[in-house]
C-alpha cells in the first residue's frame, strides 16, 4: 500500500523535519508498505498547493500528523483531500488528536485517529486497511467516528524500549533539502539534524501538555542508540549541528554524561545544543564542562516568569534564587545561553510581567524569547480555561500559538500584546544582546528573522 504522510503547514518561523512522522514511516516501512512524507511546512504550502503535490503522489492512504499549532491548517488540507481524493482514506494523529480525539475527529469530519504514541498501533492499522479489513477495536489506541459518535479502544502503555524503535526514515526528509531555519533559529553550522533521546517528563506545569503526551514517567534510549543515529546522520547526510529536542535531556544526570562520553568515544565533529530546553537546575559544574568539550554551545532554559508567586502558581518548580548562579556559571565554560518566558500565565499582571523583565535583564541570558502564553491542548489551562469555560461551545483554535493573546486575568488582549512588545525590546536593546542575535544571524537567516520580530512585535 501507499502511504503519504503529511506534515501540515503553520504560522511557526521555524521549519525542521518533522520527527514524529519520520518514526511512523519508519515503522509503516518494517510492515513493507511504500510510504513518502509531505511537510507543507517545509515548502511553506498553503492546503492549495499541497493538494496538488499530494494528488500527484497517488496516495492509497493518506495520515496527518496534527500539532496544535497547525490545526486550521490541517482541517483546511483534510477539506482538500475530500474533495479532490474522496476514496482515499485519511487517518489522522499527533499532539491534537491524541489531546481531543472527540472534538478532532468530528470537527475534521475524519473517521478514524490514532492516540499516543503510534510507532506499533499506526502501522498495524495500515496492514488492516490494506488487507480490507475494517479497522475496529482489537487495535489499541484507535478512536472511530461513526453515526456521530466517537468511540476509543484501550490505549496502548507507553513504549519502555525506545532502542527498538527503527531510526525515524531520514532519507525521506533530507536535512540537506531543509530550509536553514531550524527550531530557535539561530545555529552555528548547516545542515542541521534534530534528535530526542529521552520521552516523557515526571513535571506537571500548567501550561504543558507533555503528560497528557507522553506520560510522567521518563524514559531513555541507551547512549549507544542515540549516537549511533548521530553518526548516521553525520556520515549519510553531512550534518553538521545536533539539536537535541528532549523536554528533560539533563533529568537524569547519568543519562547525559553517558551521551556525551559517547559522542566523545567516536571523536564526532558536531557542535550541538538543545533548542527545546533543560532544567537550569539539573546542571552543575562537572557536567556542563563535560557537555561543552562534546561539542554543546548552547543551551535554552525554560524560566516561563520573573516572578516567583507566578511560577509556584503554575506548579513550575523552580527556585528563581538559584538561576543567575546557574546561568553564569554555564556562560563561564563558553556556552551560550537563552531565556524562555511566557507572558500572560494564570496570575500574571503588570507588576509579575515588570518583574519578569528584570529577571530576564540581571540574570546573563545572551538570548531570551518572550511567547505569550499557547492554551495547549492536553494541558490543566486548557482544561480549566478552555473546556471548563466554554462548555458546549467551539472552540476558537486561531489563539493557538505564541502570538495570539489569551487573556486570562485582568489584562486585555491589546496590553498582553504591548507587553510581549516591551518586553522584547527591553532585553534586545542592549548591545550585547542585540549584538549576540547579529553576529549569530546566517545571510540566509535575515528576512525570516526580521519577519519574526515583526511578528513578535505587532
Amino acid at each position: 500500500m501507499k502511504v503519504v504522510l503529511v506534515a501540515p503547514n503553520s504560522k511557526a518561523h521555524t521549519v525542521t523535519p518533522p520527527l514524529g512522522i519520520g518514526y511512523l514511516a519508519a515503522g509503516v516501512r518494517q510492515h513493507g508498505h511504500e510510504v513518502a512524507i509531505l511537510d507543507l511546512a517545509k515548502k511553506r504550502m498553503n492546503a492549495q498547493k499541497g493538494i496538488r503535490e499530494l494528488v500527484a503522489l497517488k496516495p492509497e492512504l493518506v495520515g496527518i500528523s496534527i500539532l496544535s499549532t497547525a490545526y486550521l491548517p490541517a482541517r483546511e488540507i483534510i477539506q482538500e483531500i475530500r474533495r479532490e481524493l474522496p476514496d482515499v482514506p485519511v487517518v489522522v494523529g499527533g499532539p491534537h488528536v491524541t489531546a481531543l480525539p472527540e472534538d478532532a475527529l468530528r470537527n475534521l469530519g475524519v473517521s478514524v485517529g490514532v492516540v499516543g504514541e503510534a510507532e506499533l498501533a499506526f502501522p498495524a492499522l495500515v496492514d488492516k486497511i490494506a488487507n480490507g479489513e475494517s479497522p475496529d477495536g482489537d487495535l489499541p489506541s484507535l478512536c472511530r467516528l461513526e453515526n456521530d459518535k466517537v468511540t476509543c479502544s484501550e490505549r496502548a502503555d507507553f513504549l519502555q524500549d525506545l532502542d527498538s524503535l527503527p531510526f525515524p526514515a531520514w532519507d525521506l526528509m533530507d536535512p540537506r533539502t531543509y530550509p536553514d531555519l531550524p527550531h530557535q533559529l539561530l545555529h552555528r553550522k548547516f545542515p542541521v539534524g534534530s534528535v530526542m533521546t529521552s520521552r516523557g517528563c515526571p513535571f506537571d506545569c500548567t501550561f504543558c501538555a507533555s503528560t497528557t503526551l507522553w506520560g510522567r514517567g521518563w524514559r531513555t534510549r541507551s547512549p549507544e542508540n542515540v549516537v549511533d543515529e548521530i553518526e548516521m546522520l553525520v556520515r549519510d547526510y553531512e550534518v553538521r549541528e545536533i539539536h537535541i529536542e528532549d523536554d528533560n535531556f539533563t533529568l537524569k544526570r547519568s543519562h547525559a554524561v553517558a551521551v556525551c562520553e559517547e559522542i566523545l568515544r567516536r571523536g564526532l565533529d558536531i557542535v550541538w545544543c538543545t533548542p527545546n530546553g533543560v532544567r537550569v537546575d539539573s546542571l552543575d559544574d562537572e557536567m556542563v564542562a563535560l557537555m561543552k568539550r562534546a561539542g554543546c554551545y548552547g543551551l535554552g532554559f525554560g524560566i516561563e516568569s520573573g516572578s516567583q508567586r507566578v511560577l509556584d502558581y503554575n506548579n513550575k518548580k523552580l527556585d528563581l534564587d538559584k538561576v543567575a548562579a546557574k546561568v553564569e556559571m554555564v556562560r563561564r565554560h563558553g556556552i551560550e545561553t537563552n531565556g524562555f518566558f511566557i507572558v500572560g500565565l494564570p496570575g500574571e499582571d503588570v507588576e509579575s510581567i515588570r518583574e519578569t523583565i528584570r529577571f530576564s535583564k540581571k540574570v546573563p541570558f545572551d538570548r531570551a524569547n518572550f511567547g505569550l502564553l499557547a492554551p495547549l491542548p492536553g494541558s490543566e489551562i486548557f482544561q480549566k480555561y478552555v473546556l471548563d469555560r466554554n462548555k458546549g461551545k467551539e472552540i476558537d483554535y486561531t489563539t493557538f500559538n505564541y502570538f495570539t493573546p489569551f487573556p486570562l486575568g485582568d489584562l486585555t488582549a491589546e496590553e498582553l500584546n504591548r507587553w510581549q512588545r516591551r518586553s522584547v525590546y527591553c532585553f534586545y536593546g542592549r548591545p550585547r544582546q542585540m549584538w549576540n542575535l547579529v553576529r549569530h544571524t546566517r545571510p540566509s537567516q535575515v528576512v525570516e528573522i526580521f519577519k519574526a520580530l515583526i511578528h513578535y512585535s505587532t
